[in-house]
């Protein structure tokens, strides 16, 4: 009897011991761990950074988003960089000609893009509360050895380069000398407010004009020459003379 009381009383005191002597869990817990970190550093990763576009890269991108069905137009300022959409995320734009071999490709009605003639972009009225919207037009179809402007939006801090970038245009009839991004005059006829915080797609060679987001399509707005330091004045002075910003909207010297 003695032996069995003198167990059981071995065995409490053991576990007791067990018990007060075993180290709190709550300190181990990740919280603690990070409420214990005073450095000041945030788990955030870090903003890609922007670096200017080579002409390897944007071939990949070409390849990537069209599969091969066009090719790019090597010359001076062949491609651009910008925030043409005004939606903070870098997009490209880049002279393409279509591949002989792809063209059926290029105009299918399937296809991952948006074949749009940028000549033709619909504006409604002005001042008019009630629009009534035209018949949707007829898919345009590339040609053979078609200059084409081909735009690819950006996606997210990486842009153009992000591989789910993927939404992207071929305009027809959207100019087809060296291009450069500027920032859009304060007000284009036809363009949604945000154009003020992106970019527009200049062209001054030949026939000057610019191509601008007008919310669902690309525009091309042709200017008669001379006004090129116009549009030049508006893009990087906001508080041009409303003169000049009319002057700009309808192309007149």
């Amino acid at each position: 009897m003695n032996r069995l009381y003198l167990f059981f009383l071995l065995a409490s005191t053991f576990l007791l011991w067990s018990c007060t002597s075993r180290p709190s869990t709550t300190v181990e817990q990740p919280v603690a761990q990070l409420s214990a970190d005073n450095s000041g550093s945030s788990t955030s990763p870090p903003a890609a950074k922007s670096h200017p576009a080579s002409a390897a890269e944007v071939e990949t991108t070409l390849k990537r988003v069209f599969g091969g069905a066009v090719a790019g137009d090597r010359r001076e300022r062949w491609f651009v960089t910008g925030d043409f959409n005004g939606d903070g995320s870098s997009d490209l734009a880049v002279l393409v000609r279509p591949v002989r071999a792809k063209l059926k490709a290029i105009n299918d009605p399937l296809a991952n893009w948006t074949v749009q003639d940028a000549a033709h972009a619909f504006f409604p009225p002005p001042n008019q509360r009630v629009v009534l919207l035209p018949p949707k037009p007829s898919r345009p179809n590339v040609r053979v050895g078609e200059m084409l402007v081909a735009v690819v939006h950006g996606y997210g801090e990486d842009g153009w380069r992000d591989p789910q970038a993927r939404q992207a245009y071929l305009l027809r009839n959207a100019g087809a000398s060296a291009m450069r991004a500027i920032p859009a005059p304060g007000h284009v006829l036809g363009a949604p407010v945000s154009i003020r915080r992106s970019q527009i797609i200049y062209e001054e060679s030949g026939q000057p004009g610019f191509l601008f987001w007008t919310g669902s399509q690309y525009a091309w707005r042709a200017l008669p020459n001379g006004s090129a330091i116009l549009v030049k004045a508006a893009a990087r002075d906001p508080e041009t003379p409303a003169r000049s910003r009319r002057e700009v909207l309808i192309g007149r010297n």
